[in-house]
């Protein structure tokens, strides 16, 4: 019984010690990065379309800006200075696509899900980002991390939706460790 009750108490202790851990990491990616969050004015096909040519708008300009940043906090106080600059280009690519919407650009902390790009996971929790809004800002959303840049991802990638659940997937990181066997499906 004392042993069981000894292992039992290690065990919790390993979890909580890794908790803590996970959360010290999470804290420290979500201060090394800035990310891009463009919100479309609605689920419409050709407003979904131009929040992907407002997005590559901006990150074509910023990738530029960004060329001698060195850090996360340095990005975000670049995209506070260039924020007129990037308002005017995100409206500018929507006058020339022939909309009349407004759009607001903010530099700030924000709610973000979970995102993995390549290898990279990115837990969910409050990210500072450049957020542009265009009109009703009711559409599907797209993000990326600006810096380090990985928004290198063509228009074509419609991002991660929070109302199409079917796209996402939910993984144990930890089970990617055990071999995988023949009833693994049943899990």
């Amino acid at each position: 019984m004392y042993k069981k009750l000894s292992a039992l108490i290690v065990l919790i202790t390993f979890i909580l010690a890794g908790i803590q851990l996970a959360g010290a990491q999470d804290e420290k990616i979500a201060d090394s990065v800035l990310r891009l969050h463009v919100i479309a004015n609605s689920d419409d096909p050709a407003d979904q379309a131009l929040k992907l040519a407002v997005k590559d708008e901006v990150v074509q300009y910023m990738l530029k800006e960004f060329v001698d940043t060195a850090d996360a906090a340095q990005a975000k106080e670049l995209a506070q200075k260039e924020l007129p600059r990037i308002q005017a280009l995100a409206k500018a690519k929507v006058e020339a696509s022939g909309y009349s919407y407004p759009v607001e650009v903010w530099v700030g902390e924000f709610d973000f899900p979970a995102k993995s790009y390549g290898d990279m996971i990115f837990p969910p929790g409050k990210y500072q980002a450049v957020r542009v809004i265009i009109g009703e800002g009711k559409g599907q959303n797209w993000w990326c991390v600006l810096f380090p840049p990985l928004c290198l991802v063509s228009s074509g990638d419609q991002g991660l939706s929070l109302n199409s659940p079917q796209k996402a997937r939910v993984t144990l990181k930890c089970l990617e460790f055990f071999p995988a066997g023949k009833n693994n499906d049943k899990l």
